[in-house]
């Protein structure tokens, strides 16, 4: 049963980056084991779309920091 959705839209600086980003943080998402929340992390172009479906709220709110963190974390080294 589904009880929450999200789908962010990141507008990095430039395609470069988004790039950085996305190689940087795509194997955490598909290593990420969870049976409460599936994870979605797209590019196209300079965006980056990360899109979450859960079960309850705070399988949304760890997903959705889980994945924030990765991005934060990857901006901060590839930039």
């Amino acid at each position: 049963m589904l009880a929450g959705r999200a789908r962010l839209l990141l507008e990095l600086e430039d395609e470069r980056l988004a790039e950085v980003v996305f190689a940087a943080v795509v194997p955490e998402v598909e290593s990420s084991p969870s049976d409460r929340a599936t994870v979605r992390f797209m590019r196209e172009g300079s965006r980056v779309i990360v899109e979450v479906d859960a079960e309850d709220g705070s399988a949304l709110r760890a997903s959705l920091s889980s994945v924030m963190r990765w991005v934060k974390l990857a901006r901060e080294l590839g930039g």
